[in-house]
């Protein structure tokens, strides 16, 4: 009875107040997933303990690159040591996996930002310009020359995933007597050449790296990697060997002749490689035999907790986020009645209103992304002239089919779209522009505090902060009438049920976005690596895509139903998120 009555009053407290149970929850979860995080981050192997701090080279060319110095504690005679270089759009984080499991063996591990990209300075250089590798080689460069400058590092090795790879191939062909191993993931060579062919620049001009003077290869791809497929990775392994047959996960000759070589085939794909647990084993068997000539003690990955770790932390700070704004949302509107922006179009189906979208999104982009050249000098990224004019197509392409919706059935022109979407901002439109500026800093904030020192740099630096105020205005009448067009269909659902409709929302906001997007990702996908570069893009997008419906669906349907707050909301966030992954450089093309 005694236990009865404990079980019905921990009910009673939790659903007496379901935002405090919210919280209450969500701490549980930050808390579940931060301490293991915390745990196999930083004291991943008691036996073998390491420190992880951050320093900042300087490259022959003058930028200052920071990267994170992983260093065995009570390090005593010589040890290997291994350069580490992300892939284009990554930074040091995103590597952390790895560059853990290569200290728990008493390496030492410097983990770069290539210019550009994280905390590190410099601008990375267009893809089509002939130098790109060779400027960020000196990147790589850096970091041998912090590793030669310690002493008592007697052999070193290198690993790179993507751009990384490219970049490390190339250096341990211009250094091969100083490299003794390398490891590439995602890609091997061709990618650059093949990008000034495709687009009409001089491939004579690249100087791709001489496979068979990297001394001991591993080459390592997911099995969905959309652009170097397994087969062309056994394709180079025949070059590296000169035999006309070879095997996945088989190795040819001898690390003692420094002519080893291997390919090892992940289960993801491009993105996820770095977090691969095969892949990750493999690369420590790799570096462990050619540093060594064998194993010296059995491998324990301690990669795979760190995963999970992540998510569930990610996941109660978010729901926390999200409780906090229903907080926010009491406060701020209390008893103020709060328009339901019902049914503004009338007779107007939600599914007309879909493809419509999805038609107007089409000619929008298909007309604009040809003179992407034009917005070259908007956004301080690459691909930034890109990701301008496809937001720039959405937006025009969504207006020009809400007027050929309009025109029908109420009979009305071009004319008065303005002043529909004025009354779209009407109400309390202080408030919510506050709750938008508010919910942007909040989610960014927490989010950053669970990435930043785990799996990705977020906390922006102090030119970052200017990059992102100007992205951010430049983005918003773009995104104004994007949020527009999308409450506006919003507003044509009939349920009253409010988390339905988020739910519903959600759904058809992702739709939306991405009806186009998805038969082109799987057309392009391991269809040569140009095209399964696009792929690689058009998955980062529609990862973001169906992040961003879940989280300015819930500030417009808490920010009073107005447009502006969930457009503040959007610009902010979305100039974040690019700036946390996009790195400061010239144009892609």
């Amino acid at each position: 009875m005694v236990n009865d009555a404990f079980h019905m009053s921990i009910k009673s407290f939790l659903l007496s107040n379901k935002k405090r149970t919210g919280l209450i929850i969500s701490l549980i979860l930050i808390i579940s997933g931060i301490i293991p995080l915390i745990i196999f981050t930083f004291f991943a192997d008691p036996a073998h303990p390491y420190t992880i701090t951050q320093t900042t080279l300087v490259t022959e060319d003058y930028n200052n690159i920071k990267a994170l110095i992983y260093t065995p504690k009570n390090m005593t005679g010589t040890h290997p040591g291994v350069v580490i270089g992300h892939g284009f759009c990554g930074n040091a984080r995103h590597m952390q996996a790895l560059a853990i499991e290569f200290v728990k063996r008493e390496f030492v591990v410097v983990n770069i930002n290539f210019r550009g990209h994280g905390n590190s300075d410099g601008y990375l250089p267009s893809f089509t310009d002939p130098l790109m590798i060779n400027t960020i080689e000196l990147d790589i460069l850096a970091g041998i020359q912090f590793l030669q400058d310690l002493g008592n590092i007697d052999k070193i090795g290198l690993l790179g995933h993507s751009m990384g790879a490219m970049t490390v191939l190339k250096t341990a062909d211009d250094f091969t007597n100083d490299i003794n191993a390398t490891v590439v993931l995602g890609m091997v060579t061709g990618f650059e050449a093949g990008l000034r062919g495709f687009i009409g620049g001089n491939i004579s001009e690249i100087s791709e790296p001489n496979l068979t003077r990297v001394a001991n290869l591993l080459i390592c791809n997911g099995r969905l990697e959309q652009m170097f497929t397994p087969e062309l990775s056994l394709n180079f392994l025949k070059e590296y060997t000169n035999l006309t047959s070879v095997e996945p996960e088989t190795q040819y000759g001898y690390f003692e002749y420094r002519n080893a070589s291997k390919v090892v085939i992940g289960s993801g794909e491009h993105l996820f490689e770095p977090l691969d647990n095969h892949i990750i084993n493999e690369s420590v068997v790799w570096f462990e035999l050619a540093f060594y000539g064998s194993l010296r003690w059995d491998i324990t990955l301690t990669a795979p907790f760190l995963q999970p770790s992540f998510a569930i932390a990610l996941i109660g700070i978010i729901a926390m986020c999200f409780v906090t704004l229903l907080y926010l949302h009491n406060y701020l509107w209390k008893d103020q009645p709060v328009n339901l922006r019902k049914n503004t179009l009338k007779d107007t189906s939600i599914l007309k209103l879909t493809v419509f979208y999805v038609l107007g999104t089409g000619v929008g982009v298909g007309l604009l992304l040809p003179f992407a050249i034009l917005f070259t000098a908007a956004l301080p990224i690459s691909m930034g002239q890109l990701l301008y004019a496809i937001l720039v197509g959405n937006a025009i392409g969504a207006l020009l089919m809400y007027y050929f919706i309009i025109r029908k059935t109420e009979n009305v022109g071009f004319q008065t779209i303005p002043s529909k979407i004025k009354a779209m901002c009407s109400g309390n439109y202080k408030r919510s522009i506050l709750y938008g500026i508010i919910a942007a800093a909040l989610f960014a904030v927490a989010i950053a505090c669970v990435a930043n020192w785990s799996i990705l740099i977020t906390f922006p630096t102090i030119r970052e902060y200017g990059a992102i105020v100007g992205m951010a205005i430049l983005f918003f009448p773009w995104l104004l009438i994007k949020e527009f067009y999308i409450r506006t269909t919003q507003g044509q659902l009939k349920t009253n049920n409010r988390f339905k409709e988020y739910l519903t929302m959600v759904g058809i906001g992702f739709i939306m976005d991405s009806l186009l997007l998805i038969p082109t990702m799987f057309f392009c996908w391991r269809n040569g690596p140009l095209l399964g570069f696009l792929a690689l893009a058009l998955t980062v997008v529609l990862i973001f895509s169906f992040i961003q419906q879940i989280l300015v669906t819930w500030v417009y349907m808490y920010s009073g139903r107005n447009i502006l707050g969930s457009t503040i909301f959007l610009c902010i966030f979305y100039a974040w998120m690019m700036i946390s992954f996009y790195p400061f450089g010239l144009p892609f093309f």
